[in-house]
């Protein structure tokens, strides 16, 4: 039982925590593109204050060098892009396209994480994300395949088949795991657990909206080469 408890012990405050993001998230991509796109800036500029911290944590530790420095503004680019991408798809697609791709991070980390907990197995990436694996990853991917079958009614993406869509989708999933990875990087480089400690139970706003983020400029980049 005690074993049990730690396993799943952070489970409901990451519960309480997620309803309260979700929350504030439908309320800002209903509330129309300006304040969305507000939303969007402040989760970006806390991001950035997170990689300063990150970088000053490394630098009073163990010493800062030019490769750090390089990272981590090569990641605040990518915190800029990621937003353009995510006003970009709130003002071009409708309220489901974008509430699609939120979905679709939820259903990609809620399934990683369950089915991760309870099959277990071998191991994704343990020298970068030790808590990963390749059960949570396909986990994730089945659930957005099943998640894109149901939506590809709606045709979000006008003008291709439900296979290509399933695959997308599926491509989309990947893309927000692997940005889950690219931060676990991030902060075993800069030597901390956490990007933060502001959302309870998820750490940082980097991770929190990591995945959404890289599920958002791959998101945008197959949109473009459809057109």
């Amino acid at each position: 039982m005690k074993r049990l408890h730690g396993k799943w012990g952070d489970l409901g405050v990451r519960i309480i925590s997620a309803l309260v993001l979700l929350a504030i998230g439908v309320f800002a991509v209903l509330s129309g593109t300006i304040i969305f796109s507000v939303f969007v800036l402040i989760v970006v500029l806390i991001g950035i204050w997170e990689l300063v911290q990150m970088g000053r944590f490394k630098s009073a530790n163990v010493g800062f060098a030019f490769g750090d420095f390089f990272l981590l503004s090569g990641y605040a680019f990518f915190l800029c892009l990621a937003a353009v991408s995510l006003i970009f798809l709130h003002a071009g697609l409708d309220i489901i396209g974008v509430g699609y791709l939120i979905l679709l991070v939820i259903v990609t980390d809620t399934l990683g994480y369950f089915v991760g907990r309870i099959v277990g197995g071998k191991k994704f990436w343990p020298s970068i994300s030790p808590k990963k694996t390749w059960a949570g990853i396909l986990g994730g991917w089945a659930g957005v395949a099943v998640l894109a079958l149901l939506f590809s009614s709606l045709d979000i993406m006008q003008g291709i088949s439900t296979l290509m869509f399933v695959l997308f989708s599926v491509a989309m999933s990947f893309a927000s795991q692997m940005g889950d990875i690219a931060e676990s990087a991030l902060k075993r480089r800069m030597g901390v657990k956490d990007s933060s400690n502001i959302i309870p139970g998820h750490g940082g706003v980097l991770d929190r909206f990591d995945a959404l983020l890289a599920a958002s400029v791959i998101m945008l980049g197959l949109i473009f080469s459809l057109i």
